[in-house]
């Protein structure tokens, strides 16, 4: 086949989406990959797909610092149980098996790894914090005494308190002020869900059910609650890095203005830190038990939003190393000594709790759980297939009712790798939208994919360097994350319809406020069904019930946030009766005075304009009535003035 019939479609009358470079390869290796990648066929070379694979890496190797900060707990001032170790040695595996599963199977360049906004809900909303809870621990203000694993027992014999047993170990006195806190629900059990969610979304791409479950969700719903997410995650990026905190009421939640940082004492009166957004200190007196320095989040979210804009590759990532670094500077002890500087850097990365640890026995956790299943299954389904789409329109390989070749083998690498997850230790996987740095650089197989799961591989054995990232350095980068994961579906949604506008308004705005990505996505159902019902869209055979064409004429004579029909508006056609003059619009006497002389010196030259200046130099009404007035002796139309209307000489109405 030559070089022309390669750009010839399958009919021979469409080109492809790419260009042969050059000749065939010869070598046998290169002639191997080209069967299993065509790179060749593409319009790519090997070159070309290896340095897209390293920028691929760049832009969303963040995950390996994120990931360990949020499963484990840190990121909100407890412990869950998982390691750091583990999480990101459970990251970093099941990232490059699925991300070489996407690129050797499917074809694309595209990385597979842990999906923000699902590990936040992994753990706020599954695992839950709860006093004498799951794998507790000690936190509070006594350091000797932080992180000591702990249980509870009754008080005394006739009290059935729950109070920690300090006995079990010898680091914490009897009077420590530190609490036992642990999750309501053990990670093994969460991590059992997600093992469940892997599965069942294997089998509804098997089956085809995939297509048929994302119909079943409303468009505005759908596209909201991937912005909502976006939202939710750059909510938790600010109270990470220290820009709000906890007010009393009836603020909530405010700018950091030493409000008090307390654990089960958020905005009480009696309690203040004297710690706020100027502030750069190691705080252990409450969450997040670490490092309190907002003022340093903010350089680094400038510095990070400023590459982000440039289109640096790995600018993220460059964001965390800069944050980090400025925060050794300023603690430049070890972590051991009380500082941020790791103990060490590069070690054996080897399992210790998570792998394996899936429990199925959920007894009255049971219901919960099935929930969290659905709602793990549902964020898999909409981020996987927004993604997609926006991927593979910018691929070029979307047909024309919005689907690609080998869709259901891309989806099934989401899947696997989901499974592959919560068995080693990590929330759900998804495609990252990310993976269009790799096709900007020119990235157009999966051997780029599989070049980013190498990287991945060999990032193991920097585990101590990113289980110790200081939240301040990765809170800026999930704002940014947040805003471009809104930025990706917003645009999806029908603003001008409002039986559009308001669920989906309602599914954005519920995710942050009530800290659940479930009760956004529930609420906006919810809203969805009661607003298309109420307007006769909700069912089919609702188009002949009665009132139907009360709304139809109500709704269109009286549209919402406008005047009916606007003073300046044709209520026939909609459109302005006249242009409105800036000068008019400026409240300034000076400009209004100097638009007059200009009027005038410009009526001077228009025949029966006589009457016109002699009235403007009477100034009876001051500058701006003095341009109307002058303006109407002359039998000129006023641009906005409704005497003018009419089209009969000199401005009278018929």
């Amino acid at each position: 086949m030559d070089a022309k019939e390669a750009m010839m479609g399958p009919e021979g009358s469409k080109p492809s989406i790419s260009k042969v470079r050059g000749p065939p390869p010869s070598n046998p290796v290169a002639r191997f990959g080209e069967r299993v990648f065509k790179v060749h066929s593409r319009g790519s070379t090997w070159m070309a797909e290896i340095r897209a694979g390293c920028v691929l890496f760049m832009t969303s190797a963040y995950i390996l610092f994120l990931n360990p900060l949020i499963l484990s707990g840190a990121s909100n001032g407890f412990n869950t149980g998982m390691p750091k170790q583990d999480i990101v040695l459970a990251t970093a595996v099941a990232t490059a098996v699925a991300t070489a599963t996407m690129g050797v199977v499917a074809n694309y360049p595209w990385v597979v790894s842990t999906q923000l906004g699902t590990n936040s809900f992994f753990v706020n909303n599954v695992l839950g914090v709860e006093k004498c809870g799951h794998h507790a621990t000690m936190q509070g203000p006594d350091k000797a005494c932080m992180g000591v694993p702990c249980a509870c027992v009754p008080a005394s014999a006739t009290n059935m308190t729950l109070v920690p047993d300090v006995t079990l170990s010898g680091a914490c006195a009897a009077d420590t002020a530190n609490m036992c806190m642990g999750t309501r629900i053990p990670f093994e059990q969460g991590l059992a869900c997600t093992f469940l969610e892997g599965l069942v979304f294997i089998l509804i791409c098997v089956t085809g059910l995939r297509a048929v479950i994302i119909r079943m969700f409303p468009k505005s719903v759908l596209m909201a609650g991937a912005a909502g997410i976006g939202v939710f995650i750059a909510f938790v990026g600010m109270k990470d890095s220290g820009f709000i905190a906890a007010a009393p009421f009836p603020t909530l939640v405010g700018l950091n203005t030493e409000w008090p940082y307390k654990h089960g004492g958020w905005g009480a009166n009696d309690y203040h830190s004297c710690i706020g957004f100027n502030s750069c200190t190691m705080y252990f007196d409450g969450p997040p038990y670490s490092v309190v320095c907002p003022w340093l989040a903010v350089a680094g979210l400038l510095v990070t939003c400023v590459l982000l804009v440039w289109n640096v590759n790995g600018a993220f990532i460059i964001g965390i190393f800069f944050t980090m670094f400025a925060s050794w500077a300023k603690f430049p002890q070890k972590m051991s000594e009380g500082g941020l500087v790791p103990d060490k850097v590069v070690d054996v990365a080897r399992f210790t709790k998570t792998a394996g640890a899936l429990d199925f026995n959920w007894g009255a956790n049971t219901g919960e759980l099935i929930g969290a299943l659905m709602m793990f299954l549902y964020l898999d389904l909409v981020g996987s297939s927004i993604t997609f789409v926006s991927l593979g329109q910018m691929a070029g390989v979307l047909n024309k009712k919005g689907d690609m070749p080998r869709s259901n083998i891309a989806f099934l690498a989401d899947a696997f790798g989901t499974t592959l997850g919560g068995v080693l230790g990590s929330s759900a996987l998804t495609t990252y939208v990310e993976s269009a740095s790799a096709m900007r650089e020119g990235g157009r197989t999966g051997f780029t994919a599989v070049v980013c799961s190498l990287f991945f591989l060999a990032s193991i054995a920097l585990w101590p360097l990113f289980s110790s990232i200081p939240s301040i350095a990765t809170g800026p980068i999930l704002c940014l994350i947040g805003a471009v994961i809104f930025l990706e579906s917003i645009h999806d949604i029908t603003w001008s319809d409002m039986t559009d506008a308001v669920p989906a308004f309602t599914t954005i705005m519920a995710m942050p406020f009530t800290h659940n990505i479930a009760y956004g996505v529930i609420a906006g159902l919810i809203m969805h069904v009661f607003v298309k019902f109420c307007t006769f869209k909700l069912f089919p055979f609702q188009r002949n019930w009665p009132g139907v064409g009360v709304y139809s004429r109500w709704s269109s004579y009286q549209p919402m946030f406008t005047s009916i029909p606007g003073w300046n508006v044709d209520p026939v056609t909609g459109e302005k009766l006249a242009e409105v003059s800036t000068e008019e619009q400026d409240l300034s006497l000076v400009t209004a005075y100097k638009a007059l002389r200009k009027r005038k010196q410009a009526g001077r030259n228009v025949p029966g304009a006589a009457a016109a200046a002699a009235a403007a130099d009477d100034g009876f009404a001051g500058p701006a009535g003095t341009a109307k007035a002058a303006a109407a002796t002359a039998g000129a139309a006023v641009p906005g003035d409704d005497s003018a209307r009419g089209g009969v000489p000199g401005g009278s109405m018929v």
